[in-house]
């Protein structure tokens, strides 16, 4: 799962139901959590519990221009 534009630095992040930790990589763009469980140990959604170093906010408007488009709507 991605998250895109979050400005703050992720410490730590859990299933909520089960405590089970949930590993991630961060970079200026992009949060993604991995390793999540194939089925969900909650319906019918699974909270992830993110620790940040602040309080979260996401900001997609001022990062868009310097997103990587890896090519996409480029004839």
């Amino acid at each position: 799962m991605a998250i895109g534009g979050l400005k703050q630095k992720v410490l730590s992040a859990k299933l909520l139901k089960t405590g089970q930790k949930v590993e991630f990589t961060q970079d200026e763009f992009t949060l993604r959590l991995t390793g999540l469980p194939l089925k969900a140990p909650d319906t019918p959604a699974t909270v992830i519990e993110v620790e940040c170093d602040g309080e979260p906010s996401v900001d997609h408007g001022s990062i868009r221009p310097l997103w990587p488009r890896y090519k996409a709507d480029i004839s």
